[in-house]
């Protein structure tokens, strides 16, 4: 009789795990199938080819559930020229510099598309956590791949925490991604 109760006992809890694996996994199974749309900040865009880790997983997930992906640089916001140094000249360096960025993200989001991705470049200028945040709210982003840098607290001081800013400030899942230097 015990045996018996037992065995019915263990037969419903089994059931009931099992039910509830599957309702675990119908969820998941869900929330994957909505990663539509990818935001990827890249930080250095002449590391960034189709062999970087952080576009080769961009790559994979992007195949895997058919999303459209967003190639975002940011620069910095302009700043006063020191005394020593001509508007003029500098304000041209910088645009032959954009340029070059512009061109090279287009030519990466080109080099997507021939691999049956739907990509876009973007090359944004702000401060970094707060145009990703603006960025992503943008386009509806549900996922937020970024390169994740070791460095110091001195470089992290002068660059403004861009990893723990967002993940402080953000409510979309982000994935960071090791960049090797």
């Amino acid at each position: 009789m015990l045996s018996e109760q037992l065995s019915t006992g263990v037969r419903g809890t089994s059931a009931m795990f099992s039910a509830h694996r599957n309702t675990v996994a119908n969820e998941s199974e869900q929330e994957y199938r909505s990663v539509k749309n990818i935001l990827v900040a890249i930080d250095d865009h002449e590391a960034a080819t189709l062999a970087s880790p952080i576009i080769a997983r961009t790559l994979e997930l992007a195949t895997a559930f058919s999303s459209k992906v967003w190639l975002l640089h940011i620069v910095p916001p302009a700043r006063q020229p020191p005394f020593n140094i001509d508007e003029d000249v500098l304000r041209k360096e910088m645009s032959g510099e954009l340029r070059h960025e512009h061109r090279f993200l287009h030519h990466l989001a080109q080099s997507l598309r021939e691999r049956h991705i739907d990509a876009t470049a973007l090359l944004v200028e702000g401060p970094v956590v707060r145009t990703i945040l603006d960025e992503s709210a943008r386009f509806d982003i549900e996922l937020i791949i970024l390169g994740c840098h070791r460095h110091g607290l001195l470089f992290g001081a002068l660059t403004e925490f861009t990893e723990e800013g967002l993940l402080s400030k953000c409510p979309r899942p982000i994935m960071f991604i090791p960049v090797t230097e």
